[in-house]
């Protein structure tokens, strides 16, 4: 594995008063590669915080803005790309063609370059046939589309039977993360099913020692992937 632990990390902000999320991303900053101003802080501060949260971590940061566009969405998306948003999210169970084809046009007419989507399957089920669907316009379009498992917050599945359907049915996302309470020891075997990104908060924001829990993540990914230190 040649990538640095971190990599497949990606811290969500999901603070309602900006400055513990401030705090926490300057600790984090010289590990931290790909941070996401989470939907109740772009709420609570607006989309400001992506330019605030861009210069606490550096300018090689991936910031993610959290919007989960479910309408209005070539407004909103180029609202997020405007305030320096690298990548924007989308719920992929609450949007029609005339939505997501909106967002596609603002993420491809973003100053510097193409910005990528994010589809957010946080909902009761995947909706396979949609996703494809969503899939074939954003490679007409030349736009990179990550999608995102979020796990069930009661009797989730092991990661493998999350990251199964994707695979089988609806290949070809520019990446595929998961988030849902993850905890260090799962690390692992998330990366191990398949997914490339742990999107991570509440154990790393709300922990006594933020700074030893992202270790801890850290450490466990090196571990999965054999990366020396």
């Amino acid at each position: 594995m040649s990538a640095a632990p971190e990599t497949h990390l990606q811290l969500a902000l999901d603070h309602t008063d900006p400055a513990p999320a401030e705090r926490l991303v300057e600790l984090l900053a010289p590990t931290l590669r790909r941070v996401e101003v989470g939907t109740p802080l772009v709420l609570a501060a607006g989309l400001g915080m992506v330019a605030r949260v861009r210069a606490l971590a550096g300018g090689s940061a991936t910031v993610v803005a959290d919007v989960k566009i479910c309408d209005a969405g070539e407004k909103i998306a180029r609202s997020a790309v405007a305030a320096g948003a690298d990548v924007l999210t989308v719920v992929a169970t609450a949007i029609d063609d005339v939505t997501w084809r909106g967002v596609l046009r603002a993420a491809a007419d973003r100053d510097g370059g193409t910005a990528s989507v994010v589809l957010d399957t946080i909902g009761p089920s995947l909706d396979l046939p949609a996703l494809a669907g969503f899939l074939a316009a954003a490679k007409e379009s030349g736009v990179p589309v990550e999608l995102c498992v979020h796990r069930p917050k009661v009797g989730s599945p092991g990661f493998t039977q999350l990251i199964q359907p994707v695979n089988d049915h609806v290949p070809g996302f520019a990446s595929l993360a998961v988030a849902g309470k993850l905890a260090p020891a799962e690390a692992g075997p998330a990366l191990t099913a398949g997914f490339g990104t742990l999107i991570v908060g509440g154990a790393v924001a709300d922990a006594a020692d933020p700074a030893a829990v992202w270790a801890e993540f850290r450490r466990e990914i090196a571990r999965a992937w054999r990366w020396p230190g």
